[in-house]
């Protein structure tokens, strides 16, 4: 069996979490990741990655669920620098996969190459056999360009799950390959995932990279930009906007270490009559005192609570989030209880309110948990009357429910005839992703195969709101009035 590795560090900058790992630490893990078969994705961040994630929650999410966060830009290294805990090294998507190949063709890897145009895909495979002989090539296949929700999903799904790939590339740009992957990551059965984007116009020599002194220097979007400078010049401009405002939010919050003498604390704490675990976490969440807090058992859904905690750095948001995702993985929910001002308003500055479950007490907690837990109902609320159907909807709609969601929607609509409204109630959904607005944009077909048919969407969080005008269907959904 081989031997676990040990948890990267995890700190938190732009809002956005990263691993401090190296290029021979990634493909560590990658080999661990092969080994172990549970199938997971990776993520090459750059600054243009974070941008956007500060506009969408969905993209913020998927940065959270990451097995690994990679660093992909030397700017973010410097930036790393200013929170007082400095990632180590710039792990760039287009140098790693040269390097999986190499390692891949050693050690019988089969990979899979998914997105870009059919030229610059089948280029970019030939090259890939060519320099690294040996290399297993399980397939390739460049679906036709078009939003997210009108992919053929279970065509592509089947294409991969026939050759059974170790590794799938996807290069369809960010955000769509990273959306795409954490849709259907757990269906396909790969064991590593991860996002290329332009990687394969690079290894097909469509694009040309920038000399190596240029990233050395941290200049390799100067070389970029001068080769696309219609489409990159407004989005750096915007990027590094983005980048001189959040570090001026940030740096004097979480840039903060543990004090001479100050000490971190946890406690288990009984909770009667509940199947949730309650932890409390004391004193300050930073790098030198992470040790002494112990995170949840993972036996069962978890509460902490933070109201004795008086203030969080970089390293100790990332690792709230690494609890939380470790949680997320196993399918066991967690919220986090009592969040003082002071920890409330970094959480806040770095948008990661948006993901992390937080409730005022532990009761509320509970709550939150029991939402967490519980799927669509499958008996509609009817009103014949009206002609109308209600479904109230799960905490998260997302791909480990969207499938069920659906079938449960269109089974009960299509059983009554009779009925031409359709209203899905979000007021206890706080998060949806891609598979959640196909479900969504499913209901929107099956009332508008009916004559007079019409679907409501009724009291969505910002989040939901935020996930729908990002995809560009608050018309359709007839939410551009929101």
């Amino acid at each position: 069996m081989q031997p676990p590795l040990s948890e990267p560090r995890t700190i938190v900058m732009l809002g956005t979490p990263f691993h401090d790992v190296t290029m021979d630490e990634t493909l560590e893990w990658i080999a661990h990741i092969i080994v172990r078969k549970t199938p997971s994705f990776l993520v090459t961040a750059n600054l243009d990655f974070a941008t956007q994630a500060a506009e969408d929650v969905e993209l913020q999410r998927i940065l959270v669920e990451a097995e690994l966060v990679l660093c992909d830009g030397t700017p973010l290294v410097w930036t790393s620098r200013l929170t007082g805990h400095p990632l180590r090294e710039r792990v760039a998507g287009s140098d790693l996969v040269p390097r999986i190949a190499e390692r891949g063709a050693r050690e019988g890897w089969r990979i899979f190459l998914l997105g870009g145009d059919p030229s610059s895909l089948e280029a970019a495979a030939r090259n890939l056999a060519t320099t690294h002989p040996g290399l297993l090539i399980a397939g390739t296949y460049s679906p036709p360009f078009a939003p997210l929700h009108e992919f053929d999903h279970a065509g592509i799904a089947a294409r991969i799950r026939e050759v059974k790939p170790d590794i799938l590339l996807v290069a369809f740009g960010c955000p769509k390959q990273e959306k795409w992957i954490y849709a259907h990551y757990r269906e396909l059965g790969v064991p590593c995932a991860i996002g290329v984007g332009a990687t394969i116009d690079f290894l097909a020599g469509k694009v040309h990279r920038a000399p190596g002194w240029l990233g050395k220097i941290g200049c390799e979007w100067i070389f970029r930009m001068l080769q696309e400078p219609r489409r990159l010049v407004g989005r750096y401009a915007k990027d590094f906007l983005f980048l001189f405002q959040q570090i001026l939010r940030e740096r004097k919050a979480i840039l903060q270490t543990a004090k001479p003498n100050e000490r971190a604390e946890s406690s288990q704490i009984p909770l009667s009559g509940s199947d949730c675990e309650l932890l409390s976490w004391k004193g300050p969440i930073v790098a030198g005192t992470l040790a002494s807090l112990a995170p949840p058992s993972l036996g069962k859904p978890y509460i902490v609570d933070l109201s004795e905690t008086t203030r969080i750095d970089s390293g100790g948001l990332g690792f709230l989030l690494r609890t939380l995702r470790k949680g997320w993985a196993q399918g066991i929910p967690g919220c986090f209880c009592g969040v003082p001002p002071a920890i409330r308003s970094v959480l806040e500055m770095t948008r990661l309110d948006r993901v992390v479950p937080t409730a005022g007490d532990t009761q509320s907690a509970m709550a939150v948990l029991a939402r967490e837990k519980a799927n669509a109902y499958l008996r509609p609320i009817v009103d014949p009357t009206e002609g109308s159907m209600l479904f109230l909807m799960p905490q998260r709609i997302t791909s480990s429910n969207a499938a069920d969601c659906i079938a449960a929607a269109a089974k009960e609509w299509q059983a009554r005839p009779n009925l031409h409204t359709l209203r899905i109630d979000l007021a206890t959904t706080s998060f949806i992703d891609s598979s959640g607005l196909g479900f969504l944009i499913r209901c929107h077909r099956l009332v508008a195969e009916r004559n007079a048919g019409h679907l409501e969407i009724l009291h969505p969080c910002p989040n939901v709101r935020n996930v729908i005008k990002i995809a560009k269907l608050e018309k359709l959904f007839g939410m551009d009035n929101y």
